[in-house]
């Protein structure tokens, strides 16, 4: 110890004495090999920077670099440079150098557009140097950057702590290597971005350089990328055209933390997928040390873990994919020459089994994806993907195979190639607008591009009526929500026997809905109910609608956008027809409803019985006869459950009634309180009938008109209180007093006779609907007004 210390003390006298010599020898030493300026601000001699060992410190080295004036970068830069000097060799007077260790520095190696490096006389002259490689090496705070703007490369590395052990034969040199390194940059190409950004390295591990060979190689070590594991093992080949290899392992890794890895250019692709569990991960990388993009094949596994998008989510996956930046071997790796295969998914879409081998997405610049499955499932489990409120399955079985290629985003007709096809088996659902389950739902419905065929599709509803389904969608993908244009849906229906009344409530009022969550929402049920239009192709050989029994209907039905239209609906009516158009239309809300209507030719008691006697007091099937017919019409708003009010109905009626009866009708039979008490008004017989009546506000208005009846004529007119509120003028001509033969007064009968002098009476009705007979004062004014109309 004594003598350490008596030869520190001998040559810190020797470097007080001389240090600007030695200074200026050092500084012209690095000038000379290095071809660079160099400053050192101090030098000295330590006895307890790597004590037990004396060591020379360099103190602020500043070394310009050969194209600092053209570049304006410093090569090199140390506020301290520690070389220890080993202390035996020392005593017997040899100097021998061991240990160098740089502390609060940098190192940056720069190849600019033109190729013009800043170490080119760098490497000229170390090649001529034979010195040995220094048994250690340690660098603290310390920064290594190579930036190649020809080549678009730059590697950026803080080194915490750096420590570096050599054992060195002839042949090879052993580097044992324990590093803390934090990666700021990696970047093979500056348009892809880096690898491995603010990634912290640790490892403890072995290196190997053959001289012969020139060649680094490392097998197997263990080294820490931001605290998770990974096993490496390559060898870099440093001959002129050499190549490196790595193969890279880690097992457990979090899905995020292998992104945070990646470049922003995969990440693009990758940032709006998740995956839960982690992943196991086998990759190559490989390609020229001189530049350029290496080759990047990466085999992954997951197991038990949810994977999806916004879209689509599936759980309880196993997963096998590859990332290959090099699909074709004849053109360089690229993110356009990149794919992720997806070699085995067997998971859950919901409670849907998925299976498939096929998925590939391709030219990561502009991703595209191919691929598809089939599955067999339950019918049920599509009730929390169709996520609508609209459709219930309770039962059935399916089948779906679909096949996809096109791109992730931006999808149009032309860019997008689909097929698919769904079988479904004894379905059961529940259709919440129309209240009702439908029954023994079987269905073939083919995916081609742009066009969904359903090639049949047959279903019942538990009150009896069948369904026969055939049709198509074109221009299907608008039906994507915020893409652009509308599907064009054509649907036929057919039916041997439709209960209408099954679907009355289809035009209900819209309540107030709770919004439900997108979340895993696959389907657009929902969107295209609501906003595309469908148009309906309706034939059926009978149908119900209310007790009306009517046969051979065909309609058109046209949906869009919350309302519809029905058009030119034709049926018959025993030996009539009834032709009706309708359309309901929605404004703030609230649901309006127009007709146009021809009845041709039916009997009277038919209709009246088959539409509840249109809701009229005081008159039925029971009271009427003859052969109607009637054109009009209607306009009226809907209520919240979608019925229609008498307050809410405008319309116009033009009716005609041949060869009619009256049977039992209360007014004339509460005439006979006042007259006519011994004829028979029970039954009256007439030829025609016909007037033009208006409906406003829950009253019919009837203009003034002559009934010639077997038993009697009269004229009739005033108002017809759908609400009860009946106020009707009757006048009856004191002629009807003499018998005479009505049969000729039948067939001339006109609503534009005065009838002569006459009684006159009105018929009113009380709050219950309860009709009274009496005498009207005013009944000769109100037939001169009506005459002068």
């Amino acid at each position: 110890m004594i003598l350490i210390l008596l030869l520190f003390f001998v040559a810190s006298i020797y470097v007080q004495q001389n240090k600007k010599k030695l200074i200026e020898d050092a500084r012209k030493s690095i000038e000379v090999k290095y071809n660079s300026l160099v400053s050192i601000n101090d030098i000295q001699l330590s006895l307890f920077e790597q004590f037990p060992n004396l060591s020379i410190q360099l103190k602020d080295v500043d070394v310009k670099g050969p194209k600092y004036n053209l570049h304006h970068q410093k090569l090199f830069l140390a506020k301290s440079i520690s070389i220890r000097i080993k202390t035996w060799p020392l005593i017997l007077g040899q100097i021998v150098f061991n240990k160098t260790k740089l502390t609060n520095g940098q190192l940056f190696i720069y190849t600019d557009k033109d190729g013009k490096r800043n170490i080119v006389e760098v490497k000229e002259k170390q090649n001529k140097s034979s010195s040995s490689f220094p048994e250690k090496i340690e660098l603290n705070n310390f920064t290594i950057s190579i930036k190649d703007d020809q080549k678009l490369k730059d590697f950026n590395f803080l080194i915490h702590s750096l420590n570096i052990k050599t054992n060195e034969t002839k042949s090879k040199i052993l580097f044992n290597v324990k590093n803390k390194i934090a990666v700021k940059a990696l970047i093979f190409n500056h348009q892809k971005g880096s690898f491995l950004r603010d990634q912290l390295l640790e490892g403890d591990y072995i290196v190997d350089y053959n001289k012969i060979e020139k060649i680094i190689s490392v097998n197997k070590i263990d080294i820490t990328i931001s605290k998770i594991p990974f096993e490496i093992t390559g060898q870099f080949d440093l001959k002129k055209n050499g190549l490196f290899y790595l193969n890279i392992i880690t097992n457990n890794i979090p899905f995020q933390s292998a992104k945070s890895i990646l470049t922003n250019n995969i990440n693009r692709v990758l940032k709006e997928i998740t995956i839960t569990k982690p992943l196991n991960i086998n990759a190559i990388i490989k390609g020229p040390l001189s530049g350029g993009e290496p080759t990047v094949i990466a085999n992954w596994q997951v197991t038990n873990t949810n994977i999806g998008n916004s879209q689509i989510q599936f759980t309880s996956a196993n997963i096998a994919g590859t990332f290959n930046n090099q699909v074709n071997k004849n053109l360089a790796p690229h993110d356009t020459n990149s794919s992720i295969n997806l070699s085995k998914l067997i998971g859950n879409w919901h409670q849907i089994p998925i299976e498939t081998n096929n998925i590939q997405i391709s030219n990561l610049t502009n991703p595209l994806l191919k691929g598809g499955f089939k599955t067999e499932f339950n019918l049920a489990a599509l009730n929390p993907p169709l996520n609508t409120e609209n459709i219930v399955i309770k039962k059935g079985y399916g089948k779906f195979n679909i096949y996809f290629e096109g791109p992730l985003t931006n999808i149009t007709e032309n860019n997008t190639r689909l097929k698919g096809s769904l079988e479904i088996n004894n379905g059961e659902i529940f259709i919440k607008p129309i209240k009702k389950i439908i029954t023994n739902t079987f269905a073939d419905i083919l995916i081609n591009n742009n066009t969904v065929e359903i090639k049949k599709l047959t279903t019942k509803t538990k009150e009896g009526s069948q369904l026969n389904i055939t049709g198509i969608s074109t221009n299907s993908l608008a039906a994507i929500p915020n893409s652009p244009g509308k599907a064009n849906i054509i649907l036929n229906i057919s039916s041997p026997f439709l209960d209408l009344n099954n679907f009355s409530s289809s035009i209900q009022q819209d309540v107030p809905r709770f919004k439900k969550s997108g979340k895993n929402t696959f389907s657009r049920i929902d969107h295209i109910l609501e906003n595309e239009t469908i148009h309906i192709n309706l034939t059926a050989k009978s149908i119900k609608w209310q007790k009306l029994i009517a046969n051979n209907l065909k309609s058109t039905i046209e949906l869009n956008t919350g309302n519809w239209q029905l058009k030119n609906l034709e049926m018959n009516l025993g030996k009539g027809t009834i032709v009706l158009s309708t359309k309901m239309i929605t404004t703030n809300n609230r649901k309006f409803l127009s007709a146009k209507y021809q009845v041709n030719r039916v009997k009277a008691e038919d209709l009246f019985y088959g539409m509840n006697s249109f809701s009229l007091p005081g008159i039925s099937h029971k009271n009427i006869r003859g052969e109607l017919t009637i054109n009009g019409l209607l306009t009226t708003k809907l209520n919240q459950q979608g019925g229609i009010e008498p307050s809410n109905i405008k319309a116009s009626v033009n009716f005609q009634l041949k060869q009619g009866r009256l049977l039992n009708y209360e007014p004339l039979l509460k005439l006979q309180e006042h007259i006519f008490k011994k004829r028979n008004l029970d039954s009256l017989y007439f030829a025609t009938i016909q007037n033009n009546l208006s409906i406003e506000k829950g009253n019919i208005h009837i203009p003034r008109m002559e009934i010639a009846t077997s038993a009697l004529n009269l004229f009739i007119g005033g108002d017809y209180g759908l609400d009860g509120k009946t106020k009707l003028h009757i006048q009856v001509p004191l002629n009807n007093m003499i018998k005479r033969n009505q049969s000729k007064k039948m067939n001339s009968s006109s609503n534009d006779n005065k009838g002569g002098t006459s009684l006159f009476f009105k018929a009113l009705s009380d709050k219950t609907g309860k009709v009274t007979i009496k005498i009207d004062p005013k009944g000769s004014q109100y037939k001169k007004e009506q005459i002068a109309h």
